[in-house]
């Protein structure tokens, strides 16, 4: 089932969903278990290749980037089939395997199984196991090795989240509980969202005003990257210009 839903993004405007994911093939040793970024001694070394590369004192801003690009590769691609196929691809970390380049950035996922059937829609229920099982481990050893907060990568990962919904809007499938995850406070058992707004307009109610992140990425802290047009400190500085 699970080659029949890739597959059927094939030569579409989405075909890079597809690449997204391979059945994970028994014996591939370029395939890492993403149980290592459930912990913050295997996070730091999945990462080490890629840190290796950029002076310590940029090592925390460089974890920022590393999980965008994570987020990027695994977030969209999981969120179109969820919404536009209702198929739950693998999310559990014993269940993803990762392939990284030669820089150590994230290139390839490989799914030790096909997944299953989403049975609980309208409501948030099929993104609890991406967050509880996931994106809860990853964001906090990402925050352990990077001393940073658990939000910067909450706030990266959701980023993701809302541009897979966006994408599946695009071939009009029903995405209403995807708005109804980025747009919830609180999910169905009463805890805080993580993953509530992660851009929001500059003037609140206002939806054709400009939106920023929530947090900052870090992105203004390397020179080989140009600070994001969506970063909340050309916000901040926006409206001490006006103050002034």
């Amino acid at each position: 089932m699970m080659l029949t839903i890739l597959d059927s993004f094939s030569d579409g405007p989405l075909d890079w969903v597809k690449q997204a994911f391979i059945p994970l093939e028994n014996g591939d040793r370029s395939a890492l278990s993403m149980t290592r970024l459930t912990s913050p001694e295997g996070a730091r070394e999945l990462l080490s290749t890629y840190l290796d590369n950029f002076p310590a004192t940029e090592h925390r801003a460089r974890v920022s980037m590393w999980s965008q690009w994570y987020f990027a590769k695994l977030l969209p691609s999981w969120t179109v089939v969820n919404l536009l196929c209702n198929w739950q691809l693998p999310i559990e970390p014993d269940r993803v395997f990762l392939r990284l380049g030669a820089d150590g950035l994230p290139v390839q996922f490989l799914l030790a199984e096909p997944g299953e059937a989403v049975v609980k829609t309208g409501s948030l229920a099929r993104f609890v196991n991406m967050i509880d099982s996931h994106l809860a481990p990853v964001c906090h050893s990402l925050a352990m090795i990077s001393g940073l907060k658990p939000g910067l990568y909450w706030n990266n990962a959701a980023i993701r989240v809302g541009y897979g919904i966006t994408q599946a809007a695009s071939t009009q499938a029903d995405i209403s509980d995807g708005w109804a995850l980025l747009a919830a406070r609180q999910l169905d058992d009463g805890r805080k969202n993580p993953l509530f707004e992660p851009v929001r307009h500059e003037i609140p109610g206002d939806e054709t005003s400009a939106r920023y992140r929530k947090q900052c990425c870090l992105r203004n802290e390397l020179c080989d990257h140009e600070i994001c047009p969506s970063c909340p400190l050309l916000l901040a500085e926006k409206r001490k210009r006006v103050t002034l």
